[in-house]
């Protein structure tokens, strides 16, 4: 099923950036400088406290205080930040964790990552294995979290959030790896969870 959704989704690639080819102008505003998105996303996971699932609810209500143009730039820099985490090593962290990740299952992983926060992002980047640290738990995914800033734009009569689409058909860096590749790869993870 994976590879079917791939080869869809490339066939429609040519597609989806000939639209982003018309939008480009209108979307290559500013975006948020880095600091100010980590505060928020701080600021949203203290709110939320224990509570994973509330990080959507909370995110919106802290983005629908601010300007719509802020909005959008929170949107842009959230995508910088997801295509940034777009790597293969991550996939494999998120596979082990998730006993198993589809691309889409891999991008909710990526929401997730983005809503603990700049030391955990960070320190994922640079060493997926370092996620040994979070307690087991059924799935590390926040589907609701990437969609926050688009409900937070809407509820202010702003229309419809620019985004880039492309996002969905990009493919991640690095070694792409094999299932049996994860424990030699991922240690720590694979001694957790496998």
């Amino acid at each position: 099923m994976r590879v079917y959704r791939r080869h869809f989704l490339k066939m429609l690639s040519f597609s989806v950036l000939l639209a982003g080819v018309a939008s480009s102008a209108s979307a290559k505003g500013e975006s948020m400088e880095p600091k100010k998105f980590w505060e928020i996303v701080g600021a949203v996971k203290k709110s939320a406290g224990s509570d994973l699932e509330s990080r959507p609810r909370v995110l919106e209500q802290k983005l629908s205080a601010l300007p719509t143009s802020h909005i959008q730039a929170f949107q842009r820099t959230y995508e910088s930040f997801l295509l940034n985490a777009n790597r293969w090593s991550l996939w494999g962290a998120a596979y082990l964790m998730n006993g198993g990740c589809s691309d889409d299952g891999f991008k909710y992983f990526r929401d997730w990552l983005i809503s603990e926060g700049q030391d955990v992002y960070e320190s994922a980047i640079a060493d997926p294995d370092s996620l040994a640290s979070f307690a087991k738990r059924d799935f590390f995914e926040l589907e609701l979290y990437g969609y926050s800033a688009l409900h937070a734009f809407a509820q202010a009569g702003a229309g419809e959030l620019e985004r880039d689409f492309s996002l969905e058909i990009a493919s991640p860096t690095g070694v792409e790896w094999r299932e049996d590749d994860l424990p030699k790869l991922f240690p720590k993870l694979a001694a957790k969870y496998l």
